[in-house]
């Protein structure tokens, strides 16, 4: 996603080019992840993705079909960019609490977006969460490189551009809650 956004960016492909290169790898993920059968084994590891903008939505989306394809409970909200409003954050806590305060095993709230206020909205209303679980809560950020250094200052675990570096420190960060519980 990185390099097509760089291709658009320096006037290599032009909108409906990038439009049409990520709807297709949305497809294929979508493809592998409805159609394709694993064996993989289903861990005690619980993901929510949620976008923030729309722009970040194809890699939140593939996002959740790697983990997926690893084993992991994925659970895909969507773009919320068009949603907020004085009570949404009241709205996406219950969601959350709802659908994984009580799981056993590892919760990564994962926030795709690339928009500032969108971002600073989700990263604080999901922090406030952190005391509501019983479990470990981890947050996670991925951004574009114009907003990096403002999600690193937003007390989350991990904050990043790279999708691929986003899916390893899940998996990281599952290793290390494994050897932390055992």
């Amino acid at each position: 996603m990185n390099i097509i956004n760089d291709m658009y960016s320096r006037g290599k492909i032009n909108e409906s080019e990038k439009l049409l290169i990520f709807t297709t790898a949305l497809d294929l993920a979508l493809m592998t992840k409805f159609v394709g059968t694993t064996e993989t084994e289903q861990l005690k590891a619980y993901c929510m993705i949620i976008s923030g903008s729309e722009e970040s939505t194809y890699m939140a989306r593939i996002a959740s079909v790697i983990l997926h394809l690893i084993g992991w409970h994925s659970l895909y909200l969507g773009s919320i960019e068009n949603k907020i409003d004085p009570f949404f954050d009241i709205d996406i806590q219950r969601l959350i609490t709802k659908k994984l305060s009580n799981v056993e095993g590892l919760v990564v709230i994962q926030i795709f977006s690339f928009n500032a206020n969108t971002l600073k909205f989700l990263s604080n209303t999901i922090k406030t969460l952190r005391n509501k679980f019983r479990g470990d809560l981890r947050i996670a950020v991925c951004t574009n490189n114009d907003l990096l250094q403002a999600s690193e200052d937003m007390d989350v675990d991990y904050t990043t551009t790279e999708l691929t570096s986003l899916i390893e420190w899940t998996k990281e960060e599952y290793r290390n809650s494994i050897l932390a519980n055992s």
